[in-house]
């Protein structure tokens, strides 16, 4: 879901406590919109969502490199797919303040899908049909058969193991 990623890191460093809510600041910058049109069975994608998150903290007092690594973490656990999708490394910059303070900003460059899925009561109307904004769900068989001779290793259904 798109600004998802900007949502859930800037609650994860609030939870951190490393600074006062009201020191913290987040918000969307340079917005690209790429339309996919693409059918996931259960619903569609209509785009990609690129963007630069920007993250503000004032006058933080806590050592930078545990900032710095709580989100280095979080990109690693909950955005793995950076690499592939050739966004670069996350930029920091830190003002020092006089008094032991720095104000930091972080802007980490992000991809999110705008996943569409049917619902009669959805707001958005497309292809003749009503629908809402969610993630469409991604349903993994249980088995999968390839051709139709089970005497063949390839052939044979492919059974998951929970």
């Amino acid at each position: 879901m798109a600004l998802a990623k900007l949502r859930d890191l800037t609650r994860f460093l609030l939870a951190q406590d490393l600074a006062p809510a009201e020191q913290w600041d987040s918000w969307m910058e340079n917005g690209a919109l790429e339309a996919a049109d693409k059918r996931l069975g259960a619903g569609v994608r209509v785009c990609r969502l690129k963007y630069d998150a920007v993250l503000v903290v004032e006058r933080y007092c806590g050592p930078p490199q545990l900032l710095i690594a709580h989100v280095v973490t979080w990109l690693m656990d909950h955005d793995p797919e950076r690499e592939r999708d050739g966004l670069g490394h996350p930029d920091i910059d830190v003002d020092v303040n006089g008094d032991d303070t720095a104000d930091i900003e972080i802007r980490i460059g992000f991809y999110e899908n705008l996943d569409l899925v049917r619902d009669d009561a959805g707001a958005i109307q497309f292809n003749g049909a009503r629908w809402r904004v969610e993630s469409v769900p991604v349903y993994e068989p249980d088995a999968v058969g390839v051709g139709d001779d089970k005497a063949l290793p390839t052939d044979a259904p492919y059974v998951r193991k929970n």
